[in-house]
C-alpha cells in the first residue's frame, strides 16, 4: 500500500512540476505592485499575440521628448470573452493605460490593468486582482 501511494504520489509531482513556469508566468512578481501608473499616448503599434498582446504607445514628456512603452494586456482568448477584436486600436490611437511598472529599470513596460479607449471608453485590460487603476470599492472575480 505504502509503495502504491509513494508512486501515485511521484507521479502527481512529475505532472505538476512541469507546468510551475505557466503558473508563474501568469503572476505579478516582476512588476512593482505598490503603486498604480498612467500612461497616455498615441498607439504605434498593436499586436494581438498569445500569451499576451502588448501595445507600444509613444508618450509625449514634459521636456518634449517622447518615450515609448510596452503595455502588456490580454490574451487571443481574453479578446474574444471581453468582445474585443483585433482591429480594435491602430496607429494614431491615442489611450490611456493604468497599470504597474516593471522592477527592471531598463524597460519602459507596464502590464496593463485598465485602457481607455480612444472612445474614452474604460474597460479592464488585465485584472490580475490588484484592483489599484479601478474606482475605490471595485469587486470582481479576484476580490477577497
Amino acid at each position: 500500500m505504502t509503495q502504491r501511494l509513494v508512486t501515485a504520489s511521484l507521479a502527481v509531482l512529475a505532472f505538476l512540476v512541469p507546468a510551475a513556469p505557466l503558473l508563474a508566468h501568469h503572476s505579478l512578481a516582476n512588476y512593482d505592485t505598490t503603486t498604480a501608473v498612467h500612461v497616455k499616448g498615441a498607439v504605434v503599434e498593436f499586436q494581438a499575440i498569445n500569451p499576451h498582446s502588448l501595445i507600444f504607445v509613444d508618450e509625449a514628456r514634459p521636456d518634449g521628448t517622447t518615450r515609448r512603452w510596452a503595455i502588456e494586456g490580454p490574451s487571443l482568448l481574453q479578446f474574444a470573452r471581453i468582445g474585443f477584436t483585433k482591429d480594435g486600436l491602430k496607429p494614431g490611437d491615442v489611450v490611456e493605460a493604468c497599470g504597474y511598472l516593471q522592477k527592471d529599470p531598463a524597460a519602459w513596460v507596464l502590464n496593463g490593468e485598465t485602457l481607455t479607449m480612444p472612445d474614452g471608453h474604460e474597460r479592464s485590460w488585465g485584472d490580475y486582482g490588484v484592483h489599484k487603476c479601478f474606482p475605490e470599492g471595485h469587486r470582481d472575480q479576484h476580490s477577497k
